[in-house]
């Protein structure tokens, strides 16, 4: 084979691993952050994919693997997601925080509890990456938030109710509960803690007169 079709060839087989462990994670990203890792077989999966066990091994050895390139992947996909579509267009603060917060949205609402949970008991290594992930957005978001808010505001409290904000509407059984959808929920709550719930009234004025001060 002549050096420049030998060099072709390699070329494909990098292309054609690449496009394959494209494929696999893509499938089992996709079940295991809706049902969990613990429930997803690897023969099962070399199955659907219409691959043998043997490839599936051969470009990721274990569910362990697996997991970590799925954490891998969805940090790329959040901090991609923050990015403006348009970044020749200027954005404001405000804009800059919004996409975080969409982000986050997304990123939490496409992952289950039982996804967590099973990274957390089965793989601590991969769950420790997968925290450092989210530390690493949230002080994202920590910072975006800062420039926005009130001189009389603690940034750490107003980020400490966001961060419980998402903690518990991210359950499913949240969304389900009120019939709508993760991400809606989520947006939802994050427009209230934004603007609060009630609206600019000489009643808010009188209720803040009568709330104690904190002072002796």
């Amino acid at each position: 084979m002549a050096p420049s079709s030998a060099r072709n060839s390699h070329r494909r087989t990098r292309i054609d691993a690449r496009q394959l462990r494209e494929q696999i994670l893509g499938a089992f990203s996709a079940k295991a952050k809706r049902a969990g890792i613990r429930a997803l077989i690897m023969n099962e999966l070399a199955s659907e994919l219409h691959m043998s066990a043997s490839t599936l091994y051969k470009l990721f050895p274990s569910k362990e693997a697996l997991a970590a390139a799925c954490v891998d992947r969805w940090a790329d996909e959040l901090g991609a997601a923050e990015v403006p579509k348009r970044p020749g267009k200027p954005h404001d603060s405000f804009d800059r925080f919004m996409l975080w917060v969409d982000a986050w949205a997304d990123a939490n609402a496409s992952i289950s509890p039982d996804f967590a949970r099973d990274l957390q008991s089965d793989y601590p290594a991969v769950w420790r990456r997968y925290r450092e992930v989210i530390a690493a957005r949230k002080r994202r978001g920590a910072a975006l938030l800062r420039p926005l808010l009130k001189p009389n505001v603690d940034p750490g409290v107003a980020f400490a109710l966001l961060d419980r904000i998402f903690t518990t509407v991210r359950e499913p059984e949240f969304a389900e509960r009120l019939h709508v959808s993760r991400h809606e929920a989520l947006r939802s709550a994050v427009t209230i803690w934004a603007g609060g719930a009630l609206s600019r009234s000489g009643k808010l004025r009188s209720l803040r007169q009568r709330l104690p001060s904190g002072r002796e």
